[in-house]
């Protein structure tokens, strides 16, 4: 029996005060992403998303990260706190398609090597992407 509770009370859309928030179920996967700028001030509530996401029964857990355009030291823990989830329920945890920016801080935190990180192609960036 899958555990969906968590996400139960999750609307698909969550417009939050510097990012939006959108949650899709498939039968295999669930998707959260994270959209505009993830800072202190939202990143409580993203992390619990993200360890509801982990909680919901599927096995992978997507963070899309496209549309984030700014990330902190708070963002960084919203996404270890949904790898720990995700880790402790045995569910496969992707990051996909982080802006450059977010890319960067990725890769000075080290988090681009300890987590999965996947860049689709439609969603390569170029040089002038900044």
């Amino acid at each position: 029996m899958e555990d969906n509770s968590g996400l139960a009370s999750v609307p698909s859309r969550l417009q939050l005060s510097t990012c939006t928030v959108d949650v899709e179920t498939t039968a295999t996967s669930v998707v959260v992403s994270v959209g505009g700028e993830l800072d202190m001030a939202d990143a409580d509530q993203v992390a619990q998303v993200l360890v509801d996401a982990a909680a919901a029964g599927r096995p992978i857990l997507r963070l899309q990260l496209s549309g984030l355009t700014f990330a902190d030291s708070s963002a960084i823990k919203a996404i270890i706190l949904g790898a720990k989830a995700a880790e402790q329920r045995g569910v496969i945890y992707q990051l996909l398609n982080p802006h450059v920016r977010v890319q960067r801080l990725l890769q000075v935190t080290g988090l681009n090597k300890a987590l999965t990180v996947v860049h689709e192609p439609e969603y390569v960036e170029g040089p002038n992407s900044l």
